[in-house]
């Protein structure tokens, strides 16, 4: 049973990494049609796509040391 829990939170983690890309990805798309300010556009999709792993290893790394104690 643990380890299907440890799988669904896996799951979240990387389900929450690729939902914070995906609006990285639509910053960039809102910068090519001009939506947003290009200064604005890039550093929200740059700081996204840099967030997106470190948010995922960090629950990741949370349910390890859950199952570790």
């Amino acid at each position: 049973m643990e380890t299907q829990e440890t799988n669904a939170k896996i799951r979240m983690a990387n389900a929450v990494a690729h939902t914070v890309r995906t609006v990285g990805v639509l910053f960039y798309i809102a910068m090519a049609f001009s939506l947003m300010s290009w200064k604005y556009a890039i550093f929200a999709g740059t700081a996204c796509m840099i967030i997106a792993p470190v948010v995922r290893r960090l629950m990741i790394s949370s349910v390890r040391d859950r199952r570790i104690q």
